[in-house]
């Protein structure tokens, strides 16, 4: 019990503080005209004052971006010198401890120290997630974990209890109590409408926010452990009574209510309570509407949320008649001391203070601070360029489809509209055109370009909505949303090797299949293989279409939406043991030549290097397998009318010939062929083959209803024999001689 009564006293008395700084101190800052792009930020004195302090850094060209997300690595380093961690032995240390961040990568010494002193943990299989976004959730596991060390205990223990969005079932387990603690210690709020949105990416304007909260907190638990005095032994809370029912009685602010009786006298020799609690708010403003607003009292009762003006009412009935017109908000003191939240949901826009009332009907005066409850309105969260012609602008709520805004569509720049677009030659910015109608679908608006962009290009997305009837508004709430203006950057083609790629050369086959042709829309098969299954390029998230050049033997990088041309993509070999040329005449494509007389031992990959306007070429590899043996049988079994047989690599079909003239499936009901052997036709009356569904590596044989009912197969044995048809990706044929497979004695 002693160690959470000193949890609970050490946060009321963080929570205390930072409230009571919040509201008397405003930071200054030195000159800020180095960041052009925040001036309508909610986070502008929490980006100025980190950016002062060399904690966050701008994007370049003057901007911030606040808007953007924000890496998991980048995170790292704002977290590390947050922190003042040692970063210079670090950077000694060229032992990674995740494989995705590499000892020359920008952020590794902040990374590594960060896993030091027992912040990050990375995401599993010894990956610490880089290039990811930092989720919300994430965002609030981290900072906790960080105060965790400075408290020098758990300050998260029981976070959970706190949670009141709606939306609290989403957050992962692992992150339940940090975020509830989040809360309570008023580092982090909801993002409206009563909700949290756990797995939602931190933007960059939230982390500084927050950062910033957290420096504030960290700093006065400091404070506090160094005013603490050693040895100091913590007394359990008195008993409190359960409080009566609320009586209508009028008091003053401040005062006590009397019932007219004396205490004199009294049988009982008990006095009544004729103290004014005490009453302060621990939230940080601004506070969006949906959201709780966090009050602490030191007597049990109730308290209330009330607009902080010249009328508030010094009557319990006063304050009752506020809550049924909506004007206020009331919610039950249960324990003295601990944390209220007060449900803000219906309440109008404005200012707000705190009033408590204790159980014996002495009401409070206003807390000292206040809180300023904002309407919940669309809010900006990213702008992508999702392909070549489009841009996408994602919201924090859903939009009304019934109000779109006008978009720049003409050369003549003299008309005003809702959304531009802008580009850049040099220096100097230009309207693009867009196609009207904008698209509205859900919390995402489409903007569909004319011409297309190339990767690499920035963009300027500017939204000033002219009249209300074209103005982007909530679904839900018809609020508007806030005017814009966002720098975006169209994304660089990046290239990777595709899924299960692999690229096999059989040198026995010289001499008959000749070369491997490698083009766009081959099968698939041994000689004749498709660039699709060892390269995929993509474009931002969009995997893009890749065609072959007969000009320029190369292949082209094109938009998935308009066919545009975005990069190329050459194929060489590191070796002159394979050798790469322009295939004659039909099909075209690229033909591959490997020497004679390959073996494992001779090495030779393939080369992809990507070639885009105005970036240093991108080269990726993929090793060249040779292979000239055969598959083989690893396993087989039988289980309820399937004989299943695992192989030691994938197989496939080949282009010709016939199963049933390869395979021979016999079974014996003693398991002595030489006695008593049933050939097995390949029928509906008999056995199917084929592969699994998901492994062509397994080979199933399924026998038919009618033959399990003819033969049973409780007992004997089956045999198998497979002369060709099944060959491997290197058109090793599979070859099976009287392999046995016994019936287990559990069948039938």
């Amino acid at each position: 019990m002693g160690e959470n009564l000193l949890k609970k006293q050490l946060l009321v008395k963080v929570m205390t503080t930072t409230a009571l700084l919040s509201a008397c101190v405003q930071p200054a800052f030195a000159d800020v005209t180095a960041l052009n792009d925040i001036e309508g930020s909610y986070a502008k004195d929490a980006i100025l004052k980190l950016a002062e302090a060399g904690i966050i850094n701008g994007t370049g060209s003057g901007n911030f971006n606040p808007t953007a997300t924000i890496s998991r690595q980048d995170f790292a380093i704002v977290l590390a010198k947050a922190l003042d961690l040692n970063v210079t032995e670090e950077s000694s240390n060229t032992t990674s401890s995740f494989t995705d961040v590499p000892a020359d990568n920008y952020s590794y010494k902040y990374v590594e120290a960060a896993v030091k002193a027992g912040l990050i943990k990375g995401t599993g299989s010894g990956s610490f997630g880089y290039g990811q976004n930092l989720s919300r959730q994430d965002m609030a596991v981290l900072f906790t974990r960080a105060l965790n060390q400075t408290a020098g205990k758990d300050v998260t223990t029981g976070g959970a209890q706190y949670l009141t969005f709606t939306d609290s079932s989403s957050i992962a387990d692992y992150a339940k109590d940090a975020v509830g603690a989040a809360v309570e210690l008023g580092l982090i709020n909801g993002t409206g409408s009563g909700t949290f949105n756990p797995t939602g990416s931190a933007t960059r304007e939230q982390v500084a926010l927050v950062a910033n909260k957290f420096l504030d907190t960290k700093k006065q638990i400091e404070d506090q452990i160094a005013e603490e005095p050693t040895g100091e032994t913590e007394s359990e809370e008195p008993a409190e009574t359960p409080a009566p029912a609320e009586t209508t009685e009028t008091a003053s602010a401040g005062t006590s209510v009397s019932s007219g009786s004396s205490s004199s006298g009294s049988s009982s020799g008990s006095s009544r309570d004729t103290t004014a609690p005490t009453v302060m708010l621990s939230s940080l403003s601004p506070v969006t509407i949906g959201d709780s607003v966090i009050a602490l009292s030191n007597e049990k009762g109730y308290v209330y949320l009330v607009p902080a003006d010249d009328a508030i009412p010094t009557t319990i009935t006063g304050l009752n008649n506020l809550v049924t017109a909506n004007q206020a908000a009331k919610a039950a003191v249960a324990t003295a001391n601990a944390q209220t939240f007060l449900s803000t949901t219906g309440l109008p826009a404005g200012t707000y203070r705190a009033v408590a009332v204790d159980t014996a009907g002495n009401i409070s005066a206003p807390s000292a601070e206040s809180v300023e409850l904002t309407e919940s309105v669309p809010t900006l969260t990213s702008v992508d360029i999702a392909s070549s012609t489009t841009v996408v602008l994602s919201y924090s709520q859903e939009l009304d489809p019934a109000y779109v805004p006008t978009a720049y569509n003409s050369e003549a720049e003299s008309d005003p509209y809702d959304l531009v677009v802008q580009a850049f030659d040099g220096e100097e910015s230009y309207p693009v055109q867009l196609s009207n109608p904008v698209s509205i679908s859900g919390s995402k608006v489409t903007l569909t370009l004319v011409n297309a962009v190339q990767p690499g290009d920035q963009l300027r997305v500017v939204y000033q909505p002219l009249t209300e009837e074209h103005a982007l508004r909530s679904l839900s709430t018809g609020k508007e949303a806030v005017s814009f203006v966002q720098d975006v950057t169209a994304p660089h083609l990046t290239i990777s090797l595709a899924d299960s790629a692999s690229f096999v050369v059989n040198p026995t086959l010289l001499s008959t299949d000749g070369d491997i042709n490698l083009s766009t829309n081959n099968p698939g098969t041994y000689n004749k293989r498709s660039i699709t299954s060892l390269i995929k390029v993509k474009w931002g998230q969009t995997e893009e279409t890749i065609s072959y050049n007969s000009t320029d033997h190369d292949f082209e990088i094109k938009d998935a939406g308009n066919n545009q041309v975005l990069g190329t993509v050459e194929v060489s070999s590191n070796s002159d043991n394979l050798t790469v040329n322009p295939a004659e005449g039909n099909p075209g494509g690229l033909n591959i030549t490997a020497l004679s007389g390959l073996t494992e031992e001779d090495a030779a990959a393939l080369l992809f290097t990507l070639y885009e306007t105005g970036e240093e070429p991108t080269e990726i590899s993929l090793p060249v397998t040779i292979d000239q043996i055969a598959p083989t049988v690893t396993d087989s079994t039988y289980e309820d009318g399937k004989i299943t047989l695992d192989l030691s690599e994938p197989l496939s079909f080949p282009i010709s010939g016939s199963v049933s003239s390869a395979v021979q499936l016999e079974y014996s009901p003693s398991g002595n062929f030489d006695s008593d052997s049933i050939t097995l036709e390949k029928s509906s009356d008999g056995y199917g083959i084929n592969f699994d569904n998901t492994d062509s590596s397994r080979l199933i044989f399924t026998l038919d209803d009618q033959a399990i009912q003819t033969y049973g197969f409780s007992s004997g044995s089956f045999r198998i024999t497979i002369n060709g048809y099944y060959e491997d990706r290197a058109r090793n044929l599979l070859q099976i001689n009287n392999l046995i497979v016994p019936v287990s004695a559990s069948q039938g």
